[in-house]
């Protein structure tokens, strides 16, 4: 069995080897090794809050106070998790060369933090916010001093609500995000998914874009997705393990038979 895994890391270093324009494209699953569980998972934030009433868009503007309640769980979950291996083999990927872009269906901001420089985040970001009214941003920072005075922050300037610049339930993806994703995958030479199963619509439809110009797909994640069948190559287990033995393989020049 070990041969096997090895020789599949192998391959997979190999072709990351002969690529220079790749994308990765990844999910809930790489940051789950940080210690942020995946939402829909068991024992996962929708488990606990029913995501109709915590976190979709209309509920936010009738209830806010209950999102907040539940971004309070979530921004303690995301303040004390760190990139984890997956996240730093990236950077080093970006670091070679290779890596042009990661696409993530994730709002934890670890990829920047584990320094990549091109993060495209499909679902947004909870590191700023916007007042719904009058526009005006806030940071992180600035809502977390709001909220130490108020359980529903509000702008100091029109008493607007102030939502985090995530993608809630009902609210479209942001569409220069997904434009400039759609343009990366197309331009793509190579294409890693890592941490997701693909189930996540209209995010999981990106990743089958590569398929018009026949790019290779190699898959690290734990279940099945939907686009086994078609990749070039499939390591099932956890990313934190895997990809970084995959990174480190590209510096071995001996082949696995």
């Amino acid at each position: 069995m070990r041969i096997k895994i090895m020789k599949l890391y192998k391959q997979a270093a190999n072709l990351i080897k002969s690529k220079s324009k790749i994308v990765a494209f990844t999910g809930a699953g790489i940051s789950v090794e940080s210690g942020i569980p995946d939402f829909r998972s068991p024992g996962g934030l929708w488990e606990k809050y029913n995501p109709t009433e915590y976190a979709e868009y209309s509920a936010f503007l009738k209830w806010p106070e209950k999102f907040w309640t539940m971004h309070s769980e979530l921004a303690e979950l995301v303040s004390s998790a760190e990139p984890n291996p997956a996240h730093l083999a990236l950077a080093t990927l970006e670091n070679l060369g290779k890596l042009k872009a990661v696409i993530t269906q994730n709002i934890d901001f670890l990829h920047q933090r584990a320094g990549n420089s091109r993060v495209l985040e499909l679902h947004g970001t909870g590191e700023t916010a916007s007042c719904l009214s009058c526009q005006k941003q806030f940071d992180r920072v600035m809502v977390e001093e709001l909220l130490k005075k108020v359980q529903v922050p509000r702008c100091p300037d029109c008493e607007g609500l102030i939502k985090p610049n995530v993608v809630l339930f009902s609210e479209p993806l942001p569409a220069n995000v997904f434009e400039e994703a759609k343009q990366a995958l197309l331009e793509s030479d190579l294409l890693i998914v890592i941490g997701t199963s693909l189930s996540v619509f209209p995010a999981a439809a990106l990743p089958s874009l590569v398929s018009f110009n026949n790019t290779p797909v190699i898959i690290i994640n734990e279940e099945p997705t939907s686009l086994d069948s078609s990749a070039s190559i499939v390591i099932n287990g956890k990313s934190g393990e895997i990809f970084p033995q995959i990174i480190k393989a590209m510096n071995t020049d001996e082949e696995t038979n």
